[in-house]
């Protein structure tokens, strides 16, 4: 299931049209400062409050400006309303005789946006005068376990950091309080004196991340909706790099383990969170005209070349995916290539990325003197490249295969190798047999070979038949290498990859 959305004239973008998965998961929105980002996870919170529109300005608008959201048969189309404020025109009277628009595209979750944007300073102006009063410690509660643990795992690696973390005690004392929400509030320990500060006084990591965990803890541990959307935009300016690593493995574990059918998108430059997602689930934003382009699949070193660049190195030799790193890293390690020289191996992408960033680095010589740069290509693109002769001069060769995907597929299906198929079925398929398995994909039509030139069907089918027995697919990855090294024997390649290492 995807979620489509259209945006025509709405601050710095003129035109974006993005199908992104509305599945169990988590993602990336990326692209450098100004591309767009913040503005498309601002708009897509609209699906999770409405109230989003009112951080659209008359200045942001123009009489053409719509956002146009929907997901199956359902759709909504947020146009400028009389009062120049974004809305669905579906007005609906309540019974008081008030009036409120109406959507059809609407789901449970929490939003975040940047510290320009946030939700952190609403409540801000009340709480002077409410830490001031004498009976403050009797409107408080001591926090949930849950959620001062939480909060000290992933901030200082210390659950029993925020011990002292406290909230008021229930949403009929905050609204008595003048309070939107029901805020937390910390006792710091001192020597005369504990002193209280609210969760609104505290780092913006602290606050957003005190409001993400009540949300989780109210919402998705209770499994009171099936699907919930999380957004969270520039994660960065909140979180320190260690914090992201502990945010991200915390959501990992609870999108694995709840009932729930938890949906998390970041926008983000972040190279420790860009690291830890797939490639298939980053979309990078690239936004030099306006009209926003989507690139997916997205490997992290392409999504962050403007931002970080790799170093300490002799060679940078740039592959297409993670199974081409695998080959080339046993290659080297086994004809001891890398002697006196060292050598980084980044996945970056489709053969299309890799020329424009191998070009990109040589033009504006990204590396740094001394450096080489050498781009590994999978087989079957060896042709197309060839008639591109604006590369023709960057130092390249080719895997003696094409991608996983269509090695597989040619092996096992379109031209079965049978001592390839018991190799293989012998070393990962022992409870269920590998015949069976493409005959499973042979006959269902989801699948069928005749939709699946690029093998990429099958090779789903094999990961999850793999994921059912416990061998992840990083794992088949790399006992993968090893055996196509040994069953090719590939001694043109390592003569190639020996010479462009000399």
């Amino acid at each position: 299931m995807n979620l489509n959305i259209r945006i025509c004239d709405i601050r710095n973008i003129n035109s974006l049209n993005v199908s992104l998965p509305f599945e169990k998961g988590m993602y990336a929105l990326v692209g450098e400062n100004g591309c767009g980002k913040s503005t498309l996870m601002l708009l897509l919170s609209l699906v999770i409050k409405p109230s989003s529109a009112k951080m659209i300005t008359s200045k942001d608008l123009s009489p053409n400006s719509y956002v146009e959201i929907s997901i199956g048969d359902k759709i909504d189309r947020w146009t400028p309303d009389k009062n120049n404020k974004l809305s669905t025109g579906k007005k609906v009277k309540r019974k008081d005789g008030s009036y409120y628009y109406n959507q059809d595209v609407r789901f449970n979750g929490f939003y975040e946006g940047s510290i320009f944007y946030g939700t952190r300073f609403f409540d801000y102006n009340k709480v002077t005068k409410f830490i001031g009063k004498a009976d403050i410690h009797e409107k408080l509660i001591e926090a949930d376990t849950f959620v001062a643990e939480t909060l000290g795992y992933i901030l200082h690696n210390d659950k029993k950091w925020y011990k002292k973390l406290k909230k008021i005690k229930s949403k009929r004392v905050a609204k008595e309080e003048g309070f939107i929400g029901i805020p937390y509030f910390y006792e710091i320990e001192r020597t005369i004196n504990n002193k209280l500060i609210s969760q609104y006084q505290m780092s913006s990591g602290e606050s957003m991340l005190i409001s993400l965990i009540d949300f989780i803890n109210n919402i998705i541990k209770r499994h009171t909706y099936d699907r919930i959307l999380l957004l969270i935009d520039e994660v960065e300016l909140a979180l320190h790099p260690a914090a992201i690593d502990r945010l991200h493995i915390f959501l990992s574990d609870l999108i694995k383990n709840s009932d729930s059918e938890i949906i998390v998108y970041f926008s983000t430059h972040s190279a420790e969170l860009i690291h830890r997602i797939a490639p298939r689930n980053i979309y990078l934003l690239e936004n030099d005209t306006k009209t926003i382009e989507i690139i997916n699949p997205c490997y992290p070193n392409y999504a962050i070349r403007s931002l970080y660049i790799p170093n300490g190195f002799d060679f940078l030799l740039l592959v297409e995916d993670e199974l081409a790193k695998a080959i080339v890293d046993k290659v080297i390690r086994e004809n001891n290539l890398a002697s006196s020289k060292l050598i980084c191996i980044l996945p970056s992408g489709g053969c299309n990325q890799m020329l424009k960033l191998h070009h990109d680095m040589v033009t504006y010589n990204t590396l740094g003197v001394g450096k080489h740069i050498i781009s590994i290509f999978d087989g079957d693109v060896k042709g197309n490249i060839a008639k591109q002769e604006e590369y023709k001069q960057l130092p390249k060769c080719f895997l003696p295969i094409p991608s996983v995907e269509k090695y597989l597929k040619s092996k096992l299906v379109d031209t079965p190798d049978k001592n390839f198929i018991k190799l293989l079925g012998d070393k990962y398929f022992n409870q269920r047999s590998l015949s069976d398995i493409i005959k499973d994909y042979l006959n269902d039509d989801r699948t069928s070979s005749s939709n699946d030139k690029d093998g990429k069907n099958f090779y789903s089918v094999i990961c999850a038949n793999l994921d059912r027995i416990g061998i992840s697919e990083s794992d088949f990855i790399k006992y993968l290498s090893n055996d196509i090294y040994e069953y090719e024997k590939p001694t043109k390649f390592v003569e190639s990859i020996r010479k462009l290492l000399s």
